[in-house]
């Protein structure tokens, strides 16, 4: 999750006070399975994470959208509450009971993220857990239901130049199920059937491997609400997998498409070091040096087809991928690509001034001061890092350990990571193509 910003922004969140800053991350007893909260005093609401090792790394080839087929047939599935006696999509049923649930598809994980009160979030764990405890509905007309609602959020991608290209250096980073769509496509999903989602559940969907996380507003209720929602999981561990990356080339892989977009794009994609790793900090002050190039300093933040350049960083994976892109609407594309190389490969091979290296430090704290600011993004963090072996509360951690970057943790990162990569042109449609 990447939030850029302007000078303004970047000094309130750095000059923000730290007297309601969250606590720091405890252990919640959820009878051996992985549970954990910190609690904000500063939010009157909670968001409650489950991860779940059931991520792009668990598809086949043959399974191109199975995870997220899988995650949208369980919000889909019919239940019935106390405040909804009739039948409904347990998304819906949540909602009726004060809280809303969402999901994110990973590389190595699928992610549901429950959000309301206390209160509410207390109401919603039992929908949910009673769900999780059956299994998503398999049936025809559910799956159809899911598929309709997957083609939407495909067709939403597709129209994003940036998560076009996205996916392209994924796909040329990434070997097996991790370099496929998030949501696969409509094609592949129309082949997956009752029996792919069912087996897909029952093999991957398991207590040993799941993580809760509880942020905001936490306590006894949202507690209670992590051993529901892991109880409801079938007990057992599966084998673990290892995410395999393809061998760098030394000019990197070039890939053109087009795409209904009103300008080009270059997107550029990096190997990078994941949440936890000794080189993430000075990543992130590599990530604003090359994200910021083209910016001109501003009091606001410009909305993406205004913005020059910008950087999707995947850190929830290991290895992790920085994608950079250009909207070539607002730079030259042969320019843009010129001027990353070129200041990739001089810190490749000096060391950043004294001044340049402040300035992108004060930056790559902001921007994670806001990038970790949600809720979500805060839960996500805890279980991410859990997941890859990691302390809880390594998120907090990241802006202290940025302050204590060097040029010489720079220039080794650099030369580590910024040598070689792949790029992506998203070209607007023309020409009969």
């Amino acid at each position: 999750m990447i939030r850029a910003a302007g000078a303004f922004v970047l000094a309130v969140a750095l000059a923000a006070p730290v007297a309601a800053a969250p606590a720091h991350v405890t252990v919640v007893d959820a009878g051996g399975a992985l549970a954990f909260a910190q609690s904000d005093p500063s939010v009157p609401i909670a968001g409650l994470l489950l991860l779940v090792r059931a991520g792009l790394d668990r598809e086949s080839a043959k399974q191109n959208g199975l995870a997220a087929l899988t995650a949208e047939a369980l919000l889909r599935t019919p239940i019935a509450s106390a405040a909804q006696p009739d039948s409904v999509a347990l998304a819906d049923a949540v909602d009726a009971a004060g809280a809303s649930i969402g999901y994110a598809v990973g590389a190595q994980s699928v992610r549901f993220y429950l959000e309301g009160t206390p209160d509410g979030v207390a109401r919603a764990a039992p929908l949910v857990a009673s769900v999780l405890a059956k299994g998503p509905a398999a049936d025809a007309a559910s799956l159809a239901a899911a598929r309709a609602a997957l083609a939407e959020r495909i067709a939403g991608e597709e129209d994003d130049p940036r998560l076009v290209g996205r996916a392209m250096v994924r796909s040329a980073y990434y070997r097996g199920g991790a370099a496929l769509p998030p949501f696969g496509n409509p094609a592949a999903l129309t082949a997956l059937g009752p029996a792919d989602v069912s087996a897909f559940y029952a093999s991957w969907y398991l207590r040993g491997d799941a993580i809760a996380s509880a942020v905001g507003n936490t306590g006894p209720a949202t507690d209670a609400a992590s051993r529901e929602l892991l109880g409801a999981l079938r007990a057992g561990n599966a084998q673990a997998t290892v995410l395999v990356t393809r061998p760098a080339a030394a000019a990197g892989k070039r890939i053109v498409t087009h795409r209904e977009v009103g300008a080009p794009y270059v997107v550029l994609g990096f190997a990078a070091p994941a949440l936890g790793e000794r080189d993430f900090p000075a990543a992130l002050v590599l990530r604003a040096l090359l994200s910021n190039l083209f910016e001109r300093t501003g009091a606001s933040s410009a909305a993406m087809p205004f913005r020059s350049t910008g950087a999707l960083y995947g850190y929830d994976a290991a290895p992790a991928q920085l994608v950079l892109w250009i909207n070539g609407g607002r730079v030259d594309p042969e320019q843009g690509l010129a001027g990353i190389d070129a200041i990739a490969k001089a810190a490749s091979a000096k060391p950043l001034g004294a001044a340049v290296l402040a300035r992108f430090k004060e930056t790559a704290r902001g921007q994670w001061a806001l990038e970790t600011v949600a809720l979500d993004a805060r839960a996500s963090a805890i279980g991410g890092a859990v997941a890859h072996g990691f302390p809880p509360d390594t998120a907090d951690g990241v802006g202290a350990a940025i302050a204590r970057v060097t040029a010489a943790d720079v220039l080794r990162v650099a030369k580590r990571y910024l040598r070689t990569y792949d790029v992506a042109l998203v070209l607007p449609r023309g020409n009969g193509n």
